[in-house]
């Protein structure tokens, strides 16, 4: 009884440490990000938030167009809004872009552990 409550509680921080690490690692979550700039819920949701997912086109309001994000983006050794599959597809941005939870890259379908980083300075 004793040792399954110690195994319980060791499995149970072992997945509160990986998360934290994992969560730290990807940074603040898309709505993290948001409500520190000081935005609301409903420019996202709409004014049945929170049930309302959001979608492309709320993020589109204020981001302008795909062709606008990817500018912003343009300094990063791969463009995660200016690639092969943005290109062939209509990439809605709820499908990388999770808002209250990590963001899952659809180019790691196929590009495991691909990193979006700035090129460095020379």
């Amino acid at each position: 009884m004793v040792l399954r409550r110690i195994f319980c509680l060791s499995a149970a921080a072992v997945l509160l440490w990986t998360g934290i690490v994992i969560a730290q690692d990807q940074g603040a979550f898309t709505a993290d990000r948001h409500k520190t700039r000081g935005l609301a819920c409903d420019p996202c949701h709409g004014e049945a938030q929170p049930k309302t997912p959001a979608t492309s086109k709320a993020c589109l309001t204020c981001h302008e167009s795909l062709k606008a994000v990817s500018e912003r983006t343009k300094d990063f050794e791969r463009n995660p809004h200016d690639n092969h599959l943005t290109e062939a597809t209509d990439v809605e941005c709820t499908q990388c872009h999770q808002g209250h939870k990590a963001d899952t890259p659809v180019c790691h379908q196929c590009h495991e552990g691909m990193k979006f980083e700035k090129k460095n300075a020379a």
